[in-house]
């Protein structure tokens, strides 16, 4: 008997694995079913044709305008078809089912609440497979490949991290306060306290040393400069200064003065 013949029986999870396992069903459970589509064998010179899953069109319809955040069908239909694009393998004309599906995957993960949001989602899901395919050619090549790819990689990630902001900013939109709740005093620097609103980068209130701002987060700590004079009671009875060297004297008692000048009146 060959050793193609034989047939290795696959093993019994072990306790971990079958923990994990259990794991992964319920972290499966709990996550929303992602909108997903099937595609036909396209024809020579007639364009690809995609459809439900499953045998209910108006809730295939309804899932993909939700991925898509928005209430337009026409405006669902047209991303999906940019985002068919941009996730394909270079050199075929149709994505396959994986590839859609993941993309499809992506956008309903970014739960798009408006069009603006959902055109933000399929840019970044598209900035995301050119900077894997830029990753990807960058280290099957020699060094000069790997530099020219590399930095394409680069400036592809770094646009994926300022979607990211760009979406964030949007949902907040555009306003981020920042509060400090406890400050601490030590010797050697400043103390701070004060709330700074910022908007759009600037700082509205923002406490400033030196013409320069300076943005409170959390808990912030500042010290007092060296040698400076910390706040305390006046020991020294210090009081207000005599104009032209006269001497001392008490405050006359407005209100006696007062009844002296009815009785002379």
């Amino acid at each position: 008997m060959s050793d193609d013949s034989k047939k290795v029986s696959p093993r019994e999870p072990t306790k971990r694995e079958a923990t994990a396992i259990k794991e992964a069903a319920a972290f499966y459970l709990d996550r929303p079913e992602r909108h997903a589509v099937l595609i036909a064998p396209p024809e020579p010179g007639k364009p690809m044709r995609i459809g439900p899953e499953h045998s209910d069109d108006a809730g295939y319809i309804l899932t993909r305008q939700k991925t898509f955040g928005s209430s337009s069908d026409d405006f669902a239909r047209h991303n999906e078809g940019w985002l068919s694009a941009v996730v394909r393998y270079p050199g075929r004309e149709f994505p396959n089912e994986t590839e859609l599906n993941a993309g499809l995957a992506a956008v309903g993960a970014v739960e798009p609440q408006s069009e603006l949001e959902a055109m933000l989602a399929v840019q970044m899901a598209g900035t995301h497979e050119l900077a894997m395919s830029m990753l990807t050619r960058a280290k099957s090549g020699p060094i000069d490949q790997a530099e020219r790819y590399g930095n394409l990689a680069t400036k592809f990630l770094r646009t994926y991290t300022t979607q990211m902001e760009t979406l964030a900013k949007l949902r907040r939109g555009g306003e981020q306060t920042v509060r400090v709740e406890h400050v601490h005093v030590y010797q050697g620097g400043q103390a701070i306290v004060g709330q700074v609103t910022q908007v759009g980068g600037q700082h509205r209130g923002a406490l400033e040393n030196g013409h320069q701002a300076h943005a409170l987060t959390g808990t912030a700590t500042y010290a007092l400069p060296a040698g400076a004079p910390m706040l305390r009671q006046d020991t020294g009875g210090a009081g207000m200064p005599i104009a032209r060297g006269e001497r001392e004297e008490a405050v006359p008692n407005a209100r006696r003065g007062r009844r002296k000048r009815s009785a002379e009146g």
